[in-house]
């Protein structure tokens, strides 16, 4: 007579147990390293690598920078560390110090050239009812302050066009474009 003896439940856990810690390590370990996975529209979906922003950083036009963003938390914003209860942004940057920002019905335009599909949107179809702050007006930017643009799906983005500029102590990291 054969008796049928079953492996204790533990040993059949083994290797998906070790697969998940690795898995949980190499994440862990590039998040560590500024890796940042992005899926949102407002900046083409992918993997991108920032570095935390130093004293010595200089941000150019076409930069990508990490920030958390001077507004109150909108329900389709993720939750995460900023002060308003938000995650950070990855946005492009279209605006320097000494730019000349001009928005209008139009939409965007730096130093005289419009940025395409620039229109602010302050009803987004997606969510009824919300009302979105926009930063119409000419805006010269001064030392330390930056006009960002979601250049993913410009449509789809809640950028500066919404809120205005974004100032340096409110960077976080960059990639440099």
């Amino acid at each position: 007579m054969k008796i049928n003896m079953r492996r204790p439940a533990w040993s059949r856990l083994r290797w998906p147990i070790v697969a998940g810690l690795v898995a949980a390590s190499a994440i862990g370990t590039a998040w560590a390293t500024g890796w940042r996975f992005n899926t949102t529209p407002s900046e083409p979906l992918g993997l991108y690598r920032l570095t935390p922003l130093t004293a010595q950083a200089v941000i150019h036009r076409g930069d990508l920078i990490s920030f958390c963003p001077p507004v109150a938390l909108y329900p389709f914003m993720v939750h995460g560390t900023c002060s308003n209860g938000g995650a950070p942004f990855l946005k492009t940057v279209v605006g320097v110090p000494g730019d000349v920002v001009d928005v209008s019905a139009a939409g965007v335009s730096v130093d005289g050239s419009l940025l395409q599909q620039s229109k602010v949107i302050v009803h987004p179809k997606a969510w009824p009812g919300l009302t979105l702050p926009s930063a119409f007006g000419v805006h010269r930017l001064a030392a330390g302050e930056y006009w960002t643009f979601g250049a993913g799906d410009p449509k789809m983005s809640f950028d500066s066009r919404n809120w205005g500029v974004v100032r340096w102590g409110r960077i976080i990291a960059m990639s440099s474009g």
